[in-house]
């Protein structure tokens, strides 16, 4: 990898990555808050909520990422030409699917968790609007980590003033909504100080060739879904609210890690399209990616399952010592999840949405069977075993997929040795 292309990366990365952690480190403080205040039965309910309008936030997105990042990065006009477009789409996209999913939880669920779900269909349009995507075509990631650092900071100190009694949960959502729609806000004034104004219009035949190209990995995205957190609806349906609230108060710790793997994907495929043309730079820029990630995440996934006790107990306190199992298992994955995370920016970088969708549906099913099987008996930690398995499977999937593409995997030791040598543009 050449020296231009490896500080890419880590200029990128350092940027999407300090506004992420910043972002990230506040939403966790603000969660802990949530926590302690609200037991781990109200907590159950709230990360309900979250596990539901997740799979409506990222259709909200229709899939435009990464392919929105990597089209713009390769074409930069296109940042003038089809994103107020793409962008004016997901609006409307968000607004159906927002009013939608308030009526549906209204109708189907019990009245605290409607009222929850409900609120939490404000935040939709914190994404469907979100023009990250063009920014970080454009090379421009500082503006994102900003952005998402502002809204996170306004999330957090709303959720401080108003949230100190178990039913002043319903405050959590609308503050998430606020800091979210601020993000997007600050990004959308940012695009108009570089030159590009983003006004409502559509031209649906332009942009939706692009809309058809993603629909896979939307289809991608949503099965990755119910690999994060089946597990927590399986949990809902066979076990009480107190359990999901364990059980989240795991994830909550190791959701900056897998965050921070999405943030280094991100940064990492504009460099990986450009260098689809010139073969021996696109394996460099891969294996030395891999190999980063490989040495930070072995030893993330052994330490934290040592601390795992002494974490929770500290952090959200005695009441949630039933977390600590369940969080060392999961700490786990952090190592599969990397290497699949780079694997499938690959994939995509080089056009294979379809089969990123085939290898996340084969595990997606595992994932389910295993839940349903062993959740009802061994609880968070059939929950967590099923995770950490199905995490493995996805890293061995997506890994053979791109040795097709002359992107073997090299061995653990020689690889550290050249992504951690202090020479190495990459480092």
């Amino acid at each position: 990898m050449s020296g231009a292309q490896g500080s890419s990366i880590v200029r990128s990365f350092a940027a999407l990555a300090s506004g992420d952690a910043v972002g990230r480190v506040v939403a966790f403080l603000a969660g802990v808050w949530v926590a302690r205040e609200l037991g781990a039965s109200m907590f159950g309910v709230m990360a309900f909520g979250q596990a539901v309008v997740l799979y409506f936030t990222h259709l909200a997105a229709c899939g435009l990422e990464l392919t929105g990042t990597r089209d713009v990065a390769a074409d930069p006009t296109r940042a003038h030409s089809h994103a107020p477009s793409i962008l004016t789409a997901r609006t409307l996209v968000s607004a159906g699917l927002a009013l939608s999913l308030a009526l549906g939880a209204l109708i189907l669920l019990p009245p605290l968790d409607a009222a929850v779900v409900a609120l939490y269909a404000a935040t939709l349009f914190g994404h469907g609007p979100n023009p990250r995507f063009v920014l970080l075509g454009l090379g421009r990631p500082t503006p994102v980590a900003l952005a998402r650092t502002a809204g996170e900071v306004v999330y957090a100190l709303l959720v401080v003033l108003f949230v100190r009694w178990k039913y002043e949960l319903i405050y959590v959502p609308w503050a998430q909504a606020i800091g979210d729609v601020l993000a997007v806000l600050l990004l959308l004034l940012a695009l108009r100080r570089m030159g590009y104004r983003m006004p409502l219009e559509l031209d649906w035949p332009k942009v939706k060739p692009l809309f058809a190209a993603s629909f896979p990995l939307v289809l991608n995205i949503l099965l990755g879904l119910l690999i994060f957190n089946s597990d927590l609806l399986v949990l809902r349906a066979f076990r009480d609210s107190a359990t999901v609230g364990w059980y989240s108060a795991s994830y909550q710790l190791i959701s900056f890690l897998i965050n921070m793997s999405g943030v280094y994907a991100l940064s990492l495929m504009p460099v990986l399209a450009k260098a689809r043309t010139q073969p021996d730079e696109h394996r460099a820029v891969y294996l030395n990616s891999l190999a980063q990630a490989l040495c930070i995440g072995l030893p993330i996934a052994v330490g934290g399952g040592l601390l795992a006790p002494g974490l929770i107990t500290l952090v959200f306190g005695p009441d949630y010592g039933p977390s600590a199992l369940p969080l060392s298992i999961l700490i786990a994955s952090i190592p599969f999840l990397l290497a699949k995370d780079i694997a499938m920016v690959a994939m995509v970088a080089g056009g294979h949405e379809k089969a990123v969708l085939r290898f996340t549906a084969l595990a997606v099913v595992v994932n389910l069977v295993g839940n349903l099987l062993v959740i009802p008996r061994f609880g968070m930690v059939g929950a967590a075993s099923t995770t950490l398995a199905t995490e493995i499977l996805r890293a061995i999937l997506g890994t053979l997929y791109v040795r097709r593409e002359q992107l073997p995997l090299l061995p653990f030791a020689p690889a550290c040795d050249c992504a951690c040598e202090p020479g190495n543009p990459a480092s």
